[in-house]
């Protein structure tokens, strides 16, 4: 018999065929499963992977053996006129009818499936259409838009997250310079990208129509850096490309991924060159992996992630004095660990941070991190029209910083430049709409004007991304102000985690000084007793007493040299003290009436003193 013939006898074509078309119909199911299930792309891929090892071993195992009334047994051992495997080839053949059956009702009921979705948009279309007389409307997605995924680690420790956020980072801050390219910010981005949701929905997320992804490997010295554009749309890769070489490569790796995405995405540079990554940061490739590494531990903002992120920065810069971003980072690092660890001195924190800050402007005056740092020291000494100066040259040089608009937005809205901070923290809020602090400024900035509706719902939003810049304490305090008292007072009291327990322990008198005038002298006691030193503090007892409209913030006020000012001066239940000489007093104390001669009265000069006031 011939070897042909004996694989028909053993009917390893029939299992070949059985196995292939049953493998075929499971990928559609499993395939249609995973997409509503929204899982990781690797299931569909391992699923794959185990079919195809399992074809040869069918093959293998229909070859060596063969079914019997009494079981499997190896071939072999099967006597010739005893065997049943026509019998089995018969079963075989009926098997194959009906999971070919099977797949054709499926691809029947797939493409019927499909013309119903094609015919209900048509008509929708057409209707439309007609009704309007118009062209369809345009899709929100910018076609040239890109969000930049935080690169895969696929190192064998797999220790290397910070150099694939670093990385994407980079690459994302240089794309925001190309001019005509709508970039995803890095916020909103990263923090989706750890929701493990696929692709297509997080470009949904952030309307872009493009995503770059890819992945980072290193071993001593060497780095693998693999990166692929894909247009989400149409579900293929532009460009996909593999780097190998060593860590010193790696900004020349970084440039040549920018330009290649430029190109992918057919954007005309002109004759505006793409500056070098090694430029704006470093051509030393140790200094810079100790720079990535400070950046990953400064995002997680708690007290040990700045303690450490502070001593990389200064182990990068020794080892290039003139890493200006190393600098930056220090400064912004230096300031921000009083807010976790109240064993700092805010002031002298500030003065470290004010000499990095300012070392990092002699190496680049551009350094729009290090100019919010002098803008935010300057208002911290009560050099109002400086800070102006300072906040507007940040965002002329670096438009496309959320925090940049974020801190001018609060600085206006302290001055009583109520429209402009508006402008400014909407800004803020669609290059990153994911911030929720941006989101806490921007509701109090809609409850300064009075509109409680509007700043309820950002804050509520807020809560539900972070506890810093909302929390269901802060929806209760707008609850208070459009007048619901009950749950006002009940959402209040909650609170939220980090907060100074004695901002807490004064709560309860301060909601009951709210709903009942007579018990004012109590919280007005525990505000004399409070920690005048805390700067925090200082700040939280303000604004609580302008909701009270309580003159006695003056007097609280008076024993700083530069207040702590809180944004709720602009509120309307403080509205009739600013009517007063104590109120302009305090303008003047902190140079703010210096800096409205210059910039502009505030929106709502007319609740001032008409005396004083220079009102247009």
């Amino acid at each position: 018999m011939s070897f042909f013939n004996e694989l028909k006898r053993r009917n390893v074509f029939k299992v070949a065929v059985a196995y292939l078309v049953a493998s075929w119909l499971l990928l559609q199911i499993v395939d249609l499963v995973l997409e509503n299930i929204n899982a990781p792309d690797w299931v569909m891929q391992v699923f794959m992977l185990g079919l195809a090892v399992g074809f040869p071993i069918a093959i293998i195992v229909a070859w060596a053996f063969e079914l019997t009334p009494e079981g499997v047994k190896l071939e072999k051992n099967v006597d010739p006129d005893r065997s049943i495997s026509r019998h089995v080839g018969h079963q075989l053949n009926r098997g194959i009818i009906v999971i070919l059956s099977i797949a054709v009702v499926f691809l029947l009921t797939e493409r019927f499936r499909d013309d119903m979705l094609s015919d209900s948009d048509t008509t929708g279309a057409d209707t439309q259409q007609t009704d309007s007389d118009a062209p369809p409307a345009e899709s929100a997605v910018v076609s040239n838009s890109i969000a930049v995924l935080p690169f895969r680690d696929m190192s064998a420790a797999q220790d290397q997250a910070y150099f694939g956020e670093g990385i994407a980072e980079e690459l994302l801050n240089a794309l925001v310079k190309v001019d005509g390219l709508h970039v995803a910010s890095r916020t909103s981005t990263f923090s989706l990208a750890s929701e493990n949701l696929d692709i297509p929905a997080i470009a949904s997320r952030l309307d872009v129509a493009h995503i770059l992804e890819g992945s980072v490997r290193t071993s001593g010295k060497q780095v693998r850096v693999t990166a692929q554009l894909i247009d989400v749309s149409k579900d293929v890769h532009l460009w996909s490309e593999t780097y190998n070489g060593s860590l010193d490569d790696i900004f020349q790796i970084q440039d040549e991924i920018t330009l290649k995405i430029t190109n992918a995405l057919k954007i005309q540079l002109g004759n505006k060159q793409l500056t070098s990554a090694s430029d704006l940061l470093t051509d030393n490739a140790e200094a810079y992996q100790l720079y990535l590494r400070g950046r990953h531990l400064w995002r997680q903002r708690n007290s040990e992630s700045l303690h450490q992120a502070i001593e990389l920065f200064k182990q990068a810069i020794a080892l290039d004095p003139n890493f200006h971003r190393a600098w930056s980072n220090l400064a912004v690092a230096l300031v921000n660990l009083p807010d976790y660890d109240r064993s700092y001195n805010r002031k002298a924190q500030f003065e470290h941070g004010l000499e990095a800050a300012n070392k990092a402007l002699q190496i680049y005056p551009q350094s729009t991190e290090a100019l919010i740092i002098k803008a935010d020291y300057a208002v911290s000494n009560c050099e109002i029209s400086e800070a102006a100066r300072l906040y507007e040259n940040a965002i002329v040089f670096n438009p496309e910083d959320p925090t940049a608009h974020h801190w001018y937005a609060i600085f206006l809205d302290m001055v009583g430049h109520t429209s402009k901070a508006l402008e400014q923290i909407q800004t803020a809020h669609q290059i990153d709409p994911l911030i929720s602090a941006v989101l806490g400024i921007e509701a109090q900035i809609y409850s300064n004007m009075g509109d409680y509706a509007r700043a309820e719902e950002l804050l509520r939003t807020a809560a539900s991304l972070g506890i810093y810049g909302g929390s269901l304490h802060n929806v209760g305090l707008n609850y208070l102000l459009a007048g619901n008292i009950e749950k006002g007072k009940t959402l209040a009291m909650d609170g939220w985690a980090g907060q100074d327990p004695t901002y807490v322990e004064g709560l309860p008198l301060f909601l009951s000084a709210f709903t009942d005038p007579d018990q004012q002298d109590a919280f007005l006691e525990y505000i004399r007793q409070s920690d005048k030193e805390n700067p925090y503090l200082v700040y939280d007892n303000t604004a609580l007493l302008t909701m009270l409209g309580s003159p006695y913030v003056f007097e609280y006020l008076r024993q700083q040299d530069c207040p702590s000012l809180s944004t709720e001066v602009w509120s309307k239940p403080f509205r009739e003290q600013r009517k007063t000489p104590e109120f302009f007093e305090l303008m003047e104390r902190m140079n703010i009436v210096e800096y409205w001669r210059e910039f502009g009265w505030p929106d709502d000069c007319a609740s001032l003193d008409q005396d004083l006031a220079e009102c247009p």
